[in-house]
């Protein structure tokens, strides 16, 4: 029986020791859901702050790196404008452009 309790104990030990080395390299479950929310909102700050892009018709979503942005645009230089904007933040694998221009919207 007291060998059955060390051997629970050192499993226990490492088991832990395992967990801090994790967490102290910064793995985590949530990393991946935490980076999608901070490139979501490094998109809508920076098209926030352009005053060329109509932010507010603009939907932003990420997930695992992958960009989705909806809503209208005036031109195709805007939304070109917008791409590039996305682009070019840390994280971003891919922009999936489902931007309309507006008055092609009926």
């Amino acid at each position: 029986m007291n060998k059955l309790h060390g051997l629970l104990l050192a499993s226990s030990v490492l088991i832990l020791q395992c967990a801090s080395v994790a967490l102290a390299r910064g793995d985590s479950a949530n990393a991946p859901q935490d980076d999608d929310r901070r490139i979501t909102e490094e998109i809508r700050t920076s098209l926030y702050k352009n005053p060329t892009i109509a932010s507010n018709d603009i939907s932003v979503q990420t997930r695992n790196g992958v960009v989705y942005l909806r809503g209208l645009v005036d031109t195709n230089v805007e939304r070109a404008d917008i791409e590039a904007l996305v682009r070019g933040i840390a994280g971003v694998k891919r922009v999936v452009d489902s931007l309309e221009l507006r008055n092609d919207v009926r």
